[in-house]
């Protein structure tokens, strides 16, 4: 079987990109992409549904093509919005929450395999969501509860999982841990990430598309376009900063 990249679905959150640095610093090929390129995925390896600002409950509420997802046959994650997301789709629904839940908490393991192997029976998490997941499917397996019993971590098959709290953000301290055992332990058959030839793509995607012309670049200091400046400086094209 040919090793295939993980591609993360984006729903709006302000972390989507950063899920995708996390699987790339563990190794392996990772693309952002909008909901509605899932029609066009050639066989991913492993799919994540990102969080987002939004309710599942608003009209226009971003959605998935779930017959699309789940016929890849490849390990599925949900994060936050992507979570409810797929427990609705699973039979489940999702009510606001009593409050606002954004910060630090507490994740209580109570099933250590799959997702949690090896994960601390309390962690600390970040959360950041206002609903929360309710009258879950017959197939919902609760994995993870928060302090006060509500069920954060989901598990309908042996390759779906859904999480409410954010695993790429570092103040989710065995964030990167609990993303390892989804890549890894699932069986995914994944790509791996070589930066250099990260690298090579991207100097020839830049000269592709620049060509001749000139690019002026605003570079504020930070490291977006500290990198975009080097990489248009390395690939020999003409640029004005």
């Amino acid at each position: 079987m040919t090793a295939q990249e993980v591609a993360v679905l984006d729903y709006g959150s302000q972390y989507s990109q950063l899920i995708v640095r996390r699987v790339r610093e563990l190794g392996f090929v990772s693309h952002l992409y909008p909901p509605a390129e899932l029609a066009n995925l050639q066989s991913p390896g492993a799919i994540i549904l990102s969080g987002g600002p939004r309710s599942t409950s608003d009209a226009d509420a971003p959605d998935i093509d779930f017959d699309k997802l789940m016929s890849f046959g490849v390990p599925v994650l949900g994060v936050c919005y992507g979570m409810q997301l797929l427990n609705i789709k699973h039979g489940g629904s999702v009510k606001p929450g009593v409050t606002r839940e954004y910060g630090p908490a507490k994740l209580v393991v109570t099933d250590h395999t799959d997702l949690f192997n090896g994960i601390s029976h309390e962690s600390q998490v970040w959360m950041s969501h206002s609903d929360t997941c309710a009258n879950l499917a017959s197939t919902a397996q609760i994995i993870a509860t928060n302090e006060d019993a509500v069920p954060v971590a989901l598990k309908w098959s042996d390759r779906c999982w859904g999480i409410q709290f954010h695993p790429e953000v570092t103040h989710s301290h065995e964030g990167t841990a609990i993303l390892r055992n989804f890549l890894i332990g699932s069986g995914a058959v994944l790509a791996k990430f070589d930066i250099q030839e990260f690298k090579a793509q991207m100097l020839e995607r830049i000269k592709a598309e620049v060509g001749n012309r000139e690019v002026i670049c605003g570079v504020s200091g930070g490291v977006d376009s500290t990198v975009l400046a080097v990489l248009l400086a390395k690939a020999g094209v003409k640029v004005r900063c």
